[in-house]
C-alpha cells in the first residue's frame, strides 16, 4: 500500500562521515609528527584523540580508549594481571615472542590459568571482563588498544615471571 501524500516521514539522520560532508575538526591541526615510542593515543568517547607519555607501571584509565605501542617488552610486566570491564581489549604482536595468559581470578587471586603464545603477526581479542597478563619469551614489540575507563590490576607477586 502507498503512503498518502498528506503522510509525514521522519527526516532520516544525516551521518556526514557516509556521505563525505565537511565537519568541524575537534582535535587541533598540527603538521608535526610525534614520535610514538613511550606514548599512548587517548581516543575519548567524543572520538578526539589526543597523544600522552605512558608512565611505567599499569596504564593509566581513560573514558574512551588507549593505543599504545610497546616497541622493547624483554622483562616482566608491570603487574601480575589486569581486566578491562568496559570493553574487549586489542592485542598485535608487531615482532617477537609473548605468552598471553588469561585467568578465571579476581583482584585478590589468580585462577584457573590458560596460556596463548603470541608469535611475530599474530593478533589476540582479550574479552571484557577476563583477568590477563603478558609475559615475554623474547624480546617483543607490541600493540594494544585498551578500553576504559574501568579496570583493575594485581600487583606482581614473586615466583610470577
Amino acid at each position: 500500500m502507498a503512503p498518502s501524500p498528506t503522510a509525514v516521514w521522519p527526516t532520516p539522520r544525516v551521518d556526514p562521515f557516509r556521505i563525505g560532508q565537511s565537519v568541524v575538526m575537534t582535535t587541533p591541526l598540527d603538521t608535526s609528527p610525534v614520535h610514538f615510542d613511550g606514548s599512548v593515543a587517548n581516543i575519548g568517547r567524543d572520538w578526539s584523540i589526543t597523544i600522552t607519555s605512558a608512565p611505567p607501571g599499569p596504564p593509566r584509565r581513560i573514558d574512551g580508549y588507549t593505543i599504545g605501542a610497546i616497541p622493547r617488552v624483554d622483562r616482566p610486566g608491570p603487574h601480575g594481571g589486569e581486566v578491562h570491564p568496559d570493553g574487549d581489549e586489542f592485542l598485535y604482536l608487531v615482532s617477537g615472542t609473548m605468552e598471553l595468559i588469561l585467568d578465571d581470578g579476581d583482584e585478590q587471586a589468580v585462577g584457573v590459568e590458560t596460556k596463548v603464545l603470541l608469535r611475530s603477526g599474530d593478533a589476540y581479542v582479550v574479552p571484557r571482563g577476563i583477568w590477563h597478563r603478558l609475559e615475554s619469551v623474547e624480546p617483543s614489540y607490541l600493540v594494544h588498544v585498551t578500553p576504559g575507563p574501568n579496570g583493575g590490576h594485581r600487583p606482581r607477586q614473586s615466583g610470577q615471571n
